[in-house]
Formats: structure tokens, sequence, C-alpha cells
């Protein structure tokens, strides 16, 4: 079976087993965020949603699992 990974960059020589265990930090103005979920930010503000569910659905299915991952982790 095939794993899905995100396209961060990395995903070639990423050993985490999944992209929800992503340990690359990056430093926002008042938050910390993995590199998948600053990915994962990109990717659903500039793609058009509609095609990327028809081409690449589990791709937004692990992404949607980060982003969710990191509503958790969000100061409102």
């Amino acid at each position: 079976m095939k794993k899905i990974k995100i396209q961060c960059g990395y995903e070639d020589e990423c050993r985490q087993e999944s992209c929800l265990d992503c340990k690359r930090k990056i430093k926002l103005k008042h938050q910390n965020v993995t590199l998948a979920e600053a990915t994962c930010i990109e990717d659903f503000a500039v793609v058009d949603l509609g095609q990327w569910i028809k081409e690449k659905p589990k791709d937004v299915e692990i992404s949607q699992d980060i982003m969710r991952k990191l509503m958790k982790r969000l100061n409102w």
C-alpha cells in the first residue's frame, strides 16, 4: 500500500510515517506550526478545491486531518 504524503518539499526524505506526526516547526507571528500544517494552509488557500478533490482525494483527506489537528491547537 502506497503512503500518501503532502507535497511539502521534504516528503521524499522524511522519516515520519504520517504527515500528522510532522516534527519540522515554522514560527509564525504568535504561533508555531509544523511544516505539514503550513503546507496545508497554503494548499487550501491557492488550489482549486473542486479539481483537487477529483484528482487527488487521498491528498485532500490527509490535508483535512492535518488541519483538524491544527484547529485543536490554535488560540482563538
